[in-house]
């Protein structure tokens, strides 16, 4: 009990914390005259939409670090991307960093959509041939390769009863 109070209350001050980092933040770009830089604008309504979409999630009464909020923190890491890599891009000479965003996602998109086009048609062959597909990890691509005559299925042996 006292360790989930200690933890909660950790949270919220570093939560607090946060949200007056970025306060001040934004009252210095404010101050310097840097709000009217349309990219600089446009970062800070993006993550107002972001923390918008994160008390939506919180008030459907799901996680704010579960399956559905995993997108918004993606984008949100995105998001202060530039700020980083104009920090360090003279120590780094890194490359602009929303191309690399663009083509590291891109590839994401392709790798997934490739493997589940190969996991409906494996799954369209199976249905096709009325035998069940076992889908868990090498089953599956053994099976959507054809490269096993029986279809990677091992045969099902129980094991004896116990004695009494």
């Amino acid at each position: 009990m006292l360790r989930m109070r200690l933890t909660k209350t950790l949270a919220g001050f570093a939560g607090a914390l946060l949200v007056t980092f970025h306060g001040w933040l934004l009252a210095s770009q404010f101050a310097d005259g840097r709000l009217v830089d349309p990219w600089v604008t446009f970062r800070w309504i993006l993550a107002a939409v972001l923390v918008a979409s994160l008390v939506a999630i919180r008030r459907q009464g799901a996680s704010i670090f579960g399956r559905k909020s995993v997108a918004i923190w993606v984008l949100a890491a995105s998001l202060h991307g530039p700020a980083v890599a104009a920090d360090f891009g003279g120590v780094f000479d890194l490359p602009a960093l929303p191309e690399v965003v663009a083509t590291i996602a891109l590839q994401a998109v392709s790798a997934a959509a490739l493997a589940t086009g190969l996991w409906v048609l494996a799954g369209l062959f199976a249905r096709r041939e009325r035998k069940p597909l076992l889908f868990s990890g090498p089953a599956l691509a053994f099976a959507a390769a054809g490269i096993s005559s029986d279809r990677f299925a091992p045969p099902f042996s129980p094991r004896p009863p116990p004695r009494a």
